[in-house]
């Protein structure tokens, strides 16, 4: 399509590389603490994102014509995307559109422009999110912070708003807090009594990273009541945790509500002391599966799991399908004596990479990115002095 002052486009193209740049940025957002991504599969995806804004930067305004109307369609993602390309020009002309929409939009949407403007706040944002972290609405102060805190922003004045009702303005707020080093032990008590585990969850991972003195008492103590034990923060135990708290999780895997967390810890944890039991349990048809990952997050053996068996059993009605590859005890019971005398049992251990108490080891950026984020928070929450890695971030900016 060819309009005088514009540029010649293709107009489906341009629409192709905004529903492209959409989806891979939702692909993004979901993946940050997977398993089955490392920081160079982050890159790689972050290089296609990127290219599709390059095709959309140089649609000039048919590419806004698209952004304008989607940044306010209720679609977290999408408004991402449409805040990234309405953004992306230098001048700002475009730039009052984002803030109408952060001053007044659903949540979905300030949720979006808040991860887009977490890569680049133009100017002329920047003194709105100032504004906007002193508001009584806890969502848009909650939102301005997050940017504010995660592109380290200095001489941030306004304090997050760790009472707010709503979850998602809740979970901002901790994690600026986190990242400002605006918490401490009581409010780390008080998230762990909310009822949302995304809000228990983001709060101890803020916790950790702001070195929050007693941190693993806390988790001990909530990991192990009598009643309502908390599955959050016996995950967290297993992050933080040392050679004593073995023995808490081992205890945890009696309670049916906790036992696929502890399992999932005592890979965490790292202990080549959990390896027999974790054999064992690869035999188990309820914690096989949850073993078996646990084992390959301690030795790095790529060959845990089997082939589903043919043909396939039935299913029952109202059952769905299992989509879990069945573990392979035998294979990781060989592996485990070949393995067992090059993995001292007093260290800790990822993907057959010891980990050092004191600093990052050299393959941090080669560990997938969830086990690379417990390393990160292990560290930090006790304290120890590491470099500051935004995980989060774009992955060039996350390298060491």
């Amino acid at each position: 399509m060819h309009v005088p002052g514009r540029p010649p486009v293709m107009l489906d193209i341009v629409e192709e590389h905004f529903d492209e740049l959409d989806f891979l940025h939702e692909q993004r957002e979901g993946n940050l603490f997977t398993p089955d991504w490392r920081l160079a599969d982050l890159a790689w995806h972050e290089e296609r994102a990127e290219a599709h804004l390059d095709g959309l930067r140089l649609a000039e305004s048919w590419a806004v014509d698209i952004a304008e109307p989607r940044l306010c369609s209720g679609e977290t993602a999408t408004a991402l995307a449409a805040t990234l390309v309405l953004c992306a020009d230098e001048s700002g002309a475009h730039a009052a559109k984002v803030i109408d929409a952060l001053r007044t939009a659903d949540p979905p949407v300030v949720d979006g422009i808040r991860r887009a403007l977490r890569h680049g706040v133009p100017a002329t944002i920047g003194p709105v999110l100032r504004e906007l972290a002193a508001a009584r609405d806890p969502l848009r102060a909650a939102a301005a912070i997050d940017v504010l805190a995660f592109v380290r922003t200095k001489d941030v004045d306004a304090r997050p708003p760790l009472d707010a009702p709503v979850p998602l303005a809740f979970e901002l707020a901790v994690g600026a807090a986190g990242r400002l080093g605006a918490l401490d032990a009581a409010d780390v008590a008080a998230a762990l009594e909310r009822a949302e585990p995304r809000a228990r969850r983001a709060a101890l991972r803020a916790a950790a990273l702001a070195g929050v003195p007693r941190l693993a008492e806390l988790c001990r103590a909530a990991a192990t009541r009598p009643t309502d034990p908390d599955p959050e923060a016996l995950s967290m135990l297993g992050t933080l945790g040392d050679a004593a708290d073995e023995a808490i999780l081992r205890a945890a895997m009696q309670r049916p509500e906790l036992a696929r967390t502890a399992v999932a810890a005592l890979g965490a944890l790292g202990r080549p002391t959990a390896v027999p039991l974790l054999i064992e349990l690869t035999r188990d048809d309820d914690l096989g599966v949850p073993a078996a990952l646990a084992y390959q997050r301690i030795t790095g053996f790529r060959d845990a799991f089997g082939e589903k068996p043919w043909p396939r059993p039935e299913i029952g009605e109202g059952e769905d399908e299992n989509e879990d590859l069945p573990p392979a005890p035998d294979a990781i019971a060989a592996d485990w004596r070949r393995r067992e005398a090059h993995l001292a049992k007093d260290r800790t251990w990822q993907f057959g990479a010891e980990i050092p108490p004191d600093r990052l080891p050299t393959s941090f950026d080669e560990l997938p990115l969830h086990a690379r984020a417990d390393v990160y928070w292990r560290l930090r929450g006790r304290r120890v002095t590491v470099p500051d890695v935004e995980l989060e971030a774009m992955a060039l900016r996350q390298r060491l």
